[in-house]
């Protein structure tokens, strides 16, 4: 055996290569930039906006997604690895070298979120907490005098466990959360209340369809009808005619589910349409001046009992907006809010200037929702205060 030492590695080289990657790292998507400008979206949603220092420590947080969806040469990295973690470690992809996959493969080439499950076992609060709040929330403005209508959105891994993948590590937390979570809605007595799981189960049932988007984390138009209808429903019992509704065919989209894998694809859904030809679009105005907003104001035309009256606003989050075509033809004036773009005041006055309320949440961020921002302890005593006025 030699007793001669092994070289020593030439520190100066080392140096060099990690200087050498360090400056491909920057450089490489900056001449990207340079060349083709910003990272295109690869998830089914726009681009994330800046909210501005005047959002506090959530400003932080803000800029970070709005720099991450935008750096160039995002879809090719997020397909390299995806590529690796399927065909060198045969996983689910986890982009960023996450120790779990963001999508999980169902039956039937389902795709599933796993932010739901993961919500579900670690959520920012309890679900009869979600359920309390969301109940005093619709209590303070239909006491106030407006009409409301709430409604819970099911995650596709709330209304179709059945297509889910058979083992999964979290299924029990996951299973005890949604059951609790329903439960507590159902019980909770809620003002305008519409049990959409329910309704999207039975639909589903009867018409031997999923109503979710295969390769999407949302329901498809067929999904989004059931809960259209029970809105027209609730607030213009006798408007709603099946009639109205249009199937326009087979057509294509492109899952942000496949996205978040690194591997966009498109597959084919089911489109539905609502046809009112006696009503008139006026007007439609942006209210809200961040980029790529989606908070709007409608005004639309009809012959007398045709639309829901007066001003109707609309709290929303993505499923309220892949809805939004089935949903506006319904409405003399109607104004969306996103509820991601939270604000107490500008939330107040919206609902203080409206005739009726329409609260749509999905269930993956109801308990986030009602914990820290529109069903918050501060807000709802901020409401309580300008609404109701004590004497």
């Amino acid at each position: 055996m030699s007793d001669t030492a092994p070289p020593e590695p030439d520190s100066r080289a080392q140096s060099l290569m990690t200087g050498l990657c360090a400056a491909a790292i920057i450089l490489v998507p900056a001449v990207a930039f340079m060349f083709d400008g910003p990272g295109k979206p690869i998830e089914n949603r726009a681009p994330a906006a800046y909210t501005g220092l005047d959002s506090g420590w959530r400003s932080v947080g803000s800029f970070g997604q709005f720099i991450a969806d935008r750096v160039p040469l995002r879809a090719n990295a997020v397909r390299l690895d995806a590529w690796v973690d399927e065909h060198v470690y045969n996983e689910d992809p986890a982009f960023g070298g996450g120790a779990s996959a963001r999508v999980l493969r169902g039956e039937q080439g389902f795709l599933f979120l796993a932010d739901a499950i993961e919500n579900a076992c670690a959520p920012a609060a309890p679900p009869a907490s979600s359920a309390a709040n969301l109940a005093e929330l619709a209590r303070i403005v239909k006491a106030s005098g407006r009409d409301v209508v709430t409604m819970v959105a099911p995650d596709k891994s709330s209304v179709h466990p059945e297509l889910m993948p058979q083992n999964f590590g979290k299924r029990e937390c996951f299973d005890q959360y949604t059951a609790e979570l329903w439960s507590g809605l159902d019980n909770a007595r809620i003002e305008g209340f519409v049990d959409l799981r329910t309704a999207l189960t039975r639909e589903s049932e009867a018409t031997r369809e999923a109503l979710y988007l295969r390769k999407d984390s949302h329901w498809d138009s067929a999904g989004s009808l059931v809960a259209v209808q029970a809105m027209v429903d609730r607030f213009a019992p006798g408007l709603w005619s099946d009639d109205e509704v249009h199937y326009q065919g087979l057509g294509r989209y492109t899952g942000d589910l496949t996205g978040m894998q690194g591997q966009a694809q498109e597959d084919d859904a089911p489109i539905y349409s609502i046809v009112r030809p006696d009503v008139t679009s006026v007007s439609v105005e942006v209210i809200d001046d961040i980029e790529g907003g989606s908070n709007r104001r409608f005004i639309n035309e009809a012959p007398p009992g045709r639309l829901i009256p007066g001003h109707t606003v609309m709290f929303l989050d993505s499923f309220g907006l892949v809805a939004l075509p089935q949903i506006v033809p319904f409405f003399e004036d109607l104004t969306i809010i996103r509820l991601v773009d939270y604000e107490p005041q500008k939330f107040l006055l919206a609902i203080a200037g409206a005739d009726r309320v329409w609260i749509l949440c999905v269930e993956r961020g109801l308990a986030y929702r009602m914990e820290l921002e529109i069903g918050s302890r501060p807000f709802l005593d901020l409401l309580n205060e300008q609404l109701l006025p004590a004497g």
